[in-house]
């Protein structure tokens, strides 16, 4: 088994909760099937646990399937390699047998962890940084300019915990935020408001709210999809590194 550093290790506990294995499964070069199962510590999308859910951190997959696609599953770890598990061919496939369940792949997304020991990006300059935690954050969901960064939702099991700003002045320019997607790990979203772009705002916020995490003992990870580069080429701006790819089920919408 091999383990790049403590993140990748903390990555695979995490996923390892949420689909129902072992964190070794991420490490070996087969594949793995399980059942879902809501197992304590698992990251806290939806009530409702997902009919199919894949991951891969770049050997083997661990398949989630329940008993309605579980054979489906089963052939998918048979007959393909992990990293083919996630091809266009493959997916689409297995839509054509989610959708008989009533469901398809609603996410695809590819996670990111910072590099350790983490240096952050530092550059700010012409503009202010401001952290908000807790219940102050509430004061910045009266502008709904930021649903990347924000949940905007201050309680439940999975909220908003922080929350980094850059001002112009008296204006926000962006925000970087993050939710306790479970009990060590946040993910960090970002909007930068359309007339800052390109200034470096993006790298700053998400490097400071990267920073602000790891001293509250937080995992911080961060989100996006094969299609938008620029929030790629953010994140390794940033100093993070791609960890794992993940897709799971959503009900059809009537």
């Amino acid at each position: 088994m091999l383990i790049r550093n403590e993140m990748e290790l903390a990555a695979a506990k995490q996923l390892a909760a949420d689909l129902n294995c072992s964190p070794d499964d991420f490490f070996k070069a087969a594949n793995t099937l399980t059942v879902p199962k809501k197992n304590e510590g698992r990251r806290l999308f939806t009530d409702e646990l997902p009919v199919f859910r894949a991951a891969t951190m770049g050997m083997g997959t661990v398949i989630c399937a329940a008993n309605e696609v579980k054979p489906y599953g089963a052939m998918l770890a048979a007959e393909r390699s992990g990293a083919e598990i996630f091809e266009a061919s493959s997916v689409a496939a297995l839509n054509r047998e989610l959708f008989t369940n009533k469901c398809c792949i609603g996410h695809l997304n590819q996670y990111y962890l910072p590099k350790t020991p983490y240096r952050s990006y530092a550059r700010h300059e012409g503009y202010t940084l401001r952290v908000f935690e807790g219940e102050d954050i509430s004061q910045l969901y009266r502008d709904e300019s930021f649903k990347n960064a924000l949940l905007y939702r201050s309680e439940g099991a999975r909220r908003d915990i922080l929350a980094v700003c850059a001002f112009n002045g008296l204006r926000i320019m962006g925000i970087a935020g993050a939710s306790n997607d479970s009990p060590t790990m946040a993910q960090i979203g970002i909007d930068v408001l359309p007339g800052f772009r390109g200034m470096g705002v993006g790298a700053a916020l998400v490097t400071a709210c990267t920073a602000e995490l790891l001293g509250m003992g937080y995992i911080p990870y961060y989100g996006t999809w094969s299609g938008n580069i620029a929030s790629q080429r953010l994140a390794a701006k940033c100093g993070y590194v791609p960890a794992w790819c993940e897709m799971s089920s959503v009900p059809l919408k009537n």
